[in-house]
């Protein structure tokens, strides 16, 4: 088991991303509901976007370690059922970030096609959509938009909630015994 200062990795880890994946969470919620923001915080976003699965990651590693370590200590043959469901919660959690990448670049690259025919249309492109007819595939951008908007709010959403879990049920180990 990796320590540091004699402290196992996990509980310090895993406050990493109990920090990131909700300010992920709040931060895409920002930018999906808050145009005039999205070129300010874009880049955090995507930032976010990569360091919270990286997080998700590095705390499930650990925590596999942990795990090990109480399982061998214990002479057990394995886990047990409290650390498989918070195992579970972390694993989910780290495969819904890493469907939150690919949504968030296609919304952030539909996002600057529309700035791009706002802006040559004449407009500023924070506001709605250019109707000039210089633009064709101002509607389908929209329709795409709204339905790419709500896949990355739901996984945003669903990775805020899986945090909350992951940490409920490691916390729950930890303060009731339930190693």
């Amino acid at each position: 088991m990796k320590t540091i200062l004699d402290l196992p990795i996990h509980p310090l880890a895993v406050h990493v991303p109990i920090v990131l994946v909700p300010a992920l969470a709040l931060l895409v919620l920002l930018y999906l509901f808050i145009p005039p923001i999205r070129q300010r915080i874009g880049w955090l976003v995507t930032v976010l976007a990569f360091l919270a699965p990286a997080a998700v990651y590095l705390a499930m590693w650990s925590g596999g370690q942990l795990a090990d370590y109480y399982a061998a200590a214990s002479g057990t043959d394995g886990w047990s059922d409290t650390i498989k469901a918070h195992s579970q919660w972390g694993n989910r959690m780290f495969w819904v970030l890493i469907g939150l990448i690919p949504a968030w670049f296609l919304f952030g690259a539909l996002e600057r096609g529309r700035r791009t025919a706002a802006a040559e249309a004449g407009q500023t492109g924070e506001g709605e959509e250019a109707s000039s007819p210089d633009d064709p595939a101002a509607k389908g951008r929209r329709l795409v938009m709204i339905v790419v908007g709500i896949i990355v709010l739901a996984l945003a959403g669903l990775a805020g909630w899986m945090v909350f879990e992951s940490g409920t049920t490691g916390a729950d180990m930890v303060w009731e015994n339930k190693i």
